[in-house]
């Protein structure tokens, strides 16, 4: 539901001690906005015959204009839809959500976001997406290198490359091993796309690029900052295809991925429901936060 004026805002995150959201704070206050930290774990929902209340503390979430999603927090699937569930209900009880739940899920679920990108016809790398080790088995041996990601996932964590000959030869135990301990039935397969060494994100925010960025891996393929990756200077023009990335998983504020190829292409490896930016201020004039804040803010 969307508010003609921001007066409250709550910023969704599990980490109190979460840098984006001291910046974030800080932006929101200086636009004249009350701002509430929402620490999911000291949440209290209340259900009665008569009523449904959220509640923090002495602090009515559902009097908020808005709650911004900074992250869902934890591995665990019971946590991660209990907070969905929350946000669903603050949602159903007039306070906007961004992300919006639909569009935090569909990103958070990479088969489901691979699925968003195609329909909106941009560029990804061959995938497949199964729960069967054998046809798992099959496309590693007709298409590797390839990598090997979880379908619920974020932040790089359980990407793997799959490239050598022994790799190849023991794929099955490979696939089991992952299988274990991911702790995931399904797996997803992608092509590896031969880089330049490193992948762009792209920061939208409401269909505007805020940001971009190149990020170097450490060590391997995952590039992601908080892994360990190195941000520097983007100087390859990816708007078009971050803002229709973005639209096609409508989302208000996201981080797109994407990776040129060493024959000029691009193609758009995943969109993140709630997207880092301290390797992105780094490389930036831009004040990023206050960037979010004003145009989050905008009627």
């Amino acid at each position: 539901m969307a508010v003609t004026r921001i007066s409250s805002v709550g910023l969704f995150t599990s980490d109190p001690r979460s840098v984006r959201a001291r910046q974030l704070e800080k932006a929101f206050r200086d636009l004249g906005i009350r701002v509430v930290r929402v620490l999911p774990w000291a949440v209290r929902r209340m259900v009665s015959t008569e009523r449904h209340g959220i509640v923090m503390g002495t602090e009515d979430l559902t009097t908020l204009d808005m709650i911004v999603v900074l992250d869902l927090g934890g591995h665990d699937m019971g946590v991660f839809f209990h907070r969905v569930g929350l946000l669903t209900a603050l949602h159903d009880m007039g306070v906007e959500i961004v992300n919006p739940v639909n569009s935090i899920l569909q990103m958070r679920n990479k088969a489901e976001c691979m699925r968003r990108l195609v329909s909106a016809g941009l560029p990804v790398p061959e995938t497949l997406i199964t729960e069967s080790i054998d046809e798992a088995a099959k496309f590693v041996r007709e298409h590797a290198p390839c990598v090997l990601k979880p379908i619920m996932g974020f932040g790089g964590v359980g990407v793997q490359l799959v490239q050598d000959q022994f790799d190849l030869s023991h794929i099955l135990d490979y696939l089991k091993f992952y299988g274990h301990v991911s702790g995931r039935g399904a797996y997803l397969l992608q092509e590896f796309v031969n880089g330049l060494g490193f992948d762009i994100r792209a920061l939208v925010v409401d269909g505007e690029v805020i940001s971009t960025m190149q990020r170097v891996s450490a060590c391997g393929i995952v590039t992601n900052i908080h892994a360990g990756g190195t941000p520097r200077v983007n100087d390859i023009d990816v708007d078009d295809i971050a803002l229709r990335a973005a639209k096609s998983v409508r989302g208000r504020m996201v981080g797109v991925d994407i990776i040129p190829d060493n024959s000029g292409g691009l193609w758009v490896l995943e969109v993140n429901a709630t997207p880092g930016w301290i390797g992105l201020q780094s490389v930036t004039r831009v004040d990023i936060s206050e960037e979010i804040a004003r145009r989050l803010s905008r009627p």
